[in-house]
């Protein structure tokens, strides 16, 4: 086992599991409008953080197969030039929501609904690319071409997409605690899982007893959400971090179904080099994620409640930047108070 195609399996499990997380918050905006508030809490300190290590993933794998990014990149350079202009679309949009000023003519939901439209092409790009990589349907073994016809008449590539959504929507309920028909829960992560296994098990990738512990592990955290009402989010990403772990690690070095990582692995000095800084890079980022949440989860800790408002009591809007890098005593959306000649405001 390579340490180097190791640390890039975890990199980018981590990748996905943000994913997974973004389109739990995106299916939550178009089913439950009141599940708003909740989802930004937790989408408005990550988000940035995404695409931030998407490219550390990029960079990781440009550095470790030199040989074979040519390939990839020719292979998918449609659905990836795609996804990186819809990509900067979400964060527009989510930005947009995020500041949107009382008053006018766009809601937040709105946006928040064309940000979750645009994350859903996304995830099913990035994951169509995936199954493709690594099960090379689509490509022919020479890498030089790839048939959108074979690919899509592929019903083991659509089981796979759907069923990675449907686990999502099912998890949406648990990690965001929402109340609206949570029968859906259980039954839609359940599906989801039987199509995800048999996806997988018909696109030729392996499959072992640990891919079916964690199936059941999932299963079993929808159905205690929806037995019980109680669940711990920290489970969720352990969860998914694991499960794309395993596909990975139990399709070692596996690469366009019968191709070999090894042979496209960089042997040079750069490859020993890039393990330092993958390792200092990923500390930094994670130290920074969890600063984030930290910041952001703190003015509930200190107004003694959990619950949060996406207007204080004036009709305000209370953003990320508004809390942490201007003052909400000196400048509401950008303006200016003035004070008083007593001091007053």
């Amino acid at each position: 086992m390579n340490v180097y195609i190791s640390i890039n399996y975890v990199l980018l499990a981590v990748v996905f599991t943000f994913l997974f997380v973004e389109g739990m918050s995106a299916i939550s905006f178009m089913y439950d409008r009141k599940s708003l508030p909740v989802v930004k809490k937790y989408l408005d300190p990550i988000w940035g953080i995404v695409g931030t290590f998407v490219v550390f993933f990029v960079v990781n794998a440009e550095v470790l197969y030199p040989s074979i990014m040519p390939a990839i990149d020719y292979l998918y350079v449609f659905p990836i030039l795609l996804a990186t202009l819809l990509f900067i679309g979400r964060n527009l949009f989510l930005v947009f929501s995020e500041y949107i000023w009382k008053g006018s003519r766009f809601s937040q939901l709105a946006l928040a609904r064309i940000y979750s439209l645009i994350t859903f092409i996304i995830i099913i790009l990035l994951l169509s690319i995936f199954i493709s990589i690594i099960s090379g349907v689509g490509a022919n073994p020479s890498l030089t071409g790839f048939s959108a016809a074979v690919f899509l008449s592929n019903p083991y590539v659509f089981g796979f997409i759907i069923g990675t959504l449907l686990i999502a929507f099912g998890l949406s309920f648990v990690f965001y605690k929402i109340e609206k028909m949570k029968f859906l829960s259980p039954m839609a992560t359940v599906t989801g899982l039987l199509l995800f296994i048999l996806s997988i098990r018909g696109l030729g990738l392996n499959t072992n007893y640990v891919t079916y512990l964690l199936a059941v592990a999932i299963a079993l955290v929808s159905i205690l959400y929806y037995v019980t009402g109680r669940t711990r989010r920290e489970v969720i990403f352990i969860a998914a971090f694991l499960s794309v772990l395993s596909v990975n690690f139990l399709n070692y070095a596996k690469v366009f179904g019968t191709k070999s990582l090894y042979s496209y692995l960089n042997n040079s000095a750069v490859s020993s080099a890039s393990i330092l800084v993958t390792l200092i890079g990923g500390t930094l980022l994670t130290a920074m994620l969890l600063f984030f949440f930290y910041m952001y989860k703190l003015p509930d800790k200190e107004n003694g409640g959990d619950n949060y408002s996406e207007e204080n009591d004036n009709g305000e809007k209370i953003g990320i930047a508004n809390l942490y890098i201007i003052p909400n005593n000196n400048k509401v959306n950008g303006k200016e108070r003035k004070k008083g000649k007593d001091g007053k405001r």
